[in-house]
C-alpha cells in the first residue's frame, strides 16, 4: 500500500482540483486524480476501486455536478466501504473527507453518505479557498506551513443597483398558454448612497413558458455531456432563439413606461453596476 491521498471530483471541477493538488503537492504530498493517472489502456473500475482503497486518505470534492456523477458516487462508496473495513480491523487511519463547494446545500450530502463524515465548507468568495486550506491540512493529518497566510479579505467597490421587485406571482393560463404573471417594481440604488429612484407599479407577464424554459435548462445542464449529432443540431437551435428570449424578457421586464427612468439612470453609470430580481413567494395575507 502506497502513502497517496485519492481526490475524487467531477471532470467540471478540474480547475478547482488543480488549486487543490499544486498546493498539496507543494507541500509533499503524493495525490491520486483519476483525470492525471488514467491511460486508455487502463481497465477503468478496476483500477480506481484499486487506487480508492489503497490510498492512505480519500478526498472528495462534492458540488452540484459531484454528486450527479456516477463515478464520484462509486468512488465514495468504496472510500466508505474500505474505512469501515479498516475501522473493523483497528485501523482507524483511512479518513473519508468532503470538501464542499458553494452552492451545495447541507441536506444534499445525504445522497452520498449514509452518516456524517468529515465536511469541509468552502465558503463562497475570495477568501474561500484560503480559509479552508488549513482545515483539510488538519483533516489529513498535516502541520499547516508555516508560511501559509490567510488571503485578506477584498473590500468590493460600491456599485450601482438596479432591482427589479416581482410581487404576487401566480401562473396565468390562457387558450391553453400558461405563462407566469406578477406586479413589477424597478428600483435603482446608486453606488454613492444617493436618491433611489423607483418606477411606479407595473404588470410583467412572462414571455417564456415551460417549452422555452425546458430547452434553456436541457442546454445549461445536459448539453455538454452529449455535444454531438442531433443533440448539437438541438442546441444550435437554441443558441439561434436566445437573443430573441433575451430582448422578449428585457421588454416584458423593464417595458413599463415609468421603468425608463430608473433603467436609464443605472445604465447611465461608469462604474461597477449589478442588475437582480427579487421575487416576493409570500401570498398576501386573507
Amino acid at each position: 500500500m502506497d502513502q497517496h491521498i485519492f481526490i475524487s471530483h467531477s471532470s467540471q471541477n478540474d480547475d478547482v482540483v488543480k488549486k487543490l493538488r499544486e498546493t498539496l503537492e507543494l507541500h509533499g504530498q503524493l495525490l491520486w486524480v483519476d483525470s492525471r493517472q488514467l491511460t486508455g489502456g487502463d481497465a477503468l473500475a478496476a483500477t480506481l476501486e484499486q487506487s480508492v482503497r489503497g490510498a492512505r486518505h480519500f478526498l472528495v470534492i462534492i458540488s452540484i455536478e459531484a454528486l450527479s456523477s456516477e463515478w464520484v458516487q462509486r468512488e465514495v462508496r468504496w472510500a466508505l466501504d474500505e474505512a469501515q473495513r479498516r475501522n473493523d480491523d483497528y485501523d482507524d487511519g483511512y479518513k473519508v473527507i468532503s470538501v464542499v463547494l458553494p452552492g451545495v446545500q447541507p441536506g444534499l450530502l445525504k445522497l452520498l453518505f449514509p452518516s456524517e463524515p468529515l465536511h469541509i465548507f468552502v465558503a463562497d468568495g475570495p477568501t474561500g479557498w484560503s480559509e479552508a486550506m488549513p482545515k483539510i491540512f488538519a483533516a489529513l493529518g498535516m502541520a499547516l506551513p508555516t508560511d501559509w497566510e490567510t488571503a485578506a479579505p477584498v473590500e468590493a467597490a460600491p456599485l450601482a443597483e438596479l432591482v427589479l421587485k416581482l410581487t404576487d406571482p401566480h401562473i396565468v393560463n390562457t387558450d391553453g398558454v400558461r405563462r407566469a404573471t406578477a406586479t413589477a417594481e424597478l428600483t435603482y440604488n446608486p453606488a454613492d448612497r444617493g436618491r433611489e429612484i423607483s418606477s411606479l407599479r407595473y404588470k410583467f407577464r412572462a414571455p417564456l413558458g415551460p417549452v422555452e424554459l425546458e430547452e434553456i435548462r436541457w442546454y445549461i445542464e445536459n448539453y455538454y455531456r452529449w455535444p454531438a449529432g442531433v443533440f448539437k443540431e438541438r442546441a444550435a437551435k437554441t443558441e439561434r432563439a436566445l437573443p430573441q428570449w433575451g430582448q422578449a424578457l428585457f421588454k416584458a421586464a423593464l417595458g413599463g413606461e415609468s421603468a425608463r427612468e430608473p433603467f436609464e439612470a443605472w445604465r447611465g453609470q461608469t462604474g461597477s453596476r449589478r442588475f437582480s430580481v427579487q421575487v416576493d413567494f409570500e401570498p398576501p395575507e386573507g
